[in-house]
Formats: structure tokens, C-alpha cells, sequence
């Protein structure tokens, strides 16, 4: 009996103390809005720098997804921070988005359904 309890207090615990990670798809009005209320966010740009050179938005890190050293290079982020990822159409943020989650990353939130234009047409700075 007491050793049933202690395991129920431990697991409770556990998952208490464990945020777990979880990539939120939003459609481009939902993450425009989400981003104009999260004060601390960092947003991601995962397309190829020619692609980022060719348009940005300005306050946007471009780490290209197909870089062999992605992983590496997302480091450099702040994974207490969320993170809001979009790509030209929304393939390679959704499977960037994954890869943040297993590294770490608590709050990532994927542009679904739209990309930069559309992103950048809505007058995200």
C-alpha cells in the first residue's frame, strides 16, 4: 500500500514538473495574433538565405532547414522563449517545428497553411 502511494506522489510529481513540448499549428491570423501577444518570442525564418535575402521580415532569424547543421544552429535560440517558425508555404517550418520540439523547445508555433508572403503582407514587422 505505501509503496503504491509513493509511486502515485512520484508520477504525480513527474508530470507536474515536466512541461511537456508541443508544436501548435496556427493559420496565419491566429499566429499574427499570437505573436502581437507573446512579448518575448523569437520568430524563425526556416527557408534558404537567397530565399530570406529576397524578402524578410526584419525582426526574423533565418536558420535554412535544409542546412545539414539545422540542429546546430537552433542552439543558438532561446528555448524559454517561444518560437514562432514559417517557411515559404509551410512544408519545412512544420518539419522544423519538429525538430525544436524534440530538442527542447517548450512553446513553437508553425505557420499552417501560409508562408512568408502571406505573413509578410500582413504587416508583421
Amino acid at each position: 500500500m505505501k509503496k503504491n502511494l509513493f509511486y502515485a506522489i512520484l508520477l504525480t510529481c513527474l508530470n507536474l514538473g515536466i512541461a511537456k513540448a508541443q508544436v501548435t499549428d496556427l493559420n496565419l491570423e491566429k499566429f499574427v495574433e499570437k505573436i502581437k501577444t507573446t512579448p518575448k518570442h523569437q520568430l524563425l525564418d526556416v527557408r534558404t538565405p537567397r530565399e530570406w535575402e529576397q524578402g524578410k521580415i526584419a525582426t526574423s532569424n533565418c536558420i535554412n532547414y535544409q542546412d545539414v547543421d539545422f540542429k546546430d544552429q537552433i542552439k543558438k535560440l532561446d528555448k524559454s522563449q517561444a518560437v514562432f517558425v514559417y517557411c515559404a508555404a509551410g512544408g519545412r517550418s512544420a518539419n522544423a517545428s519538429k525538430i525544436l520540439e524534440k530538442e527542447g523547445f517548450k512553446k513553437i508555433y508553425n505557420l499552417s497553411g501560409a508562408g512568408y508572403s502571406q505573413l509578410a503582407a500582413s504587416g508583421v514587422k
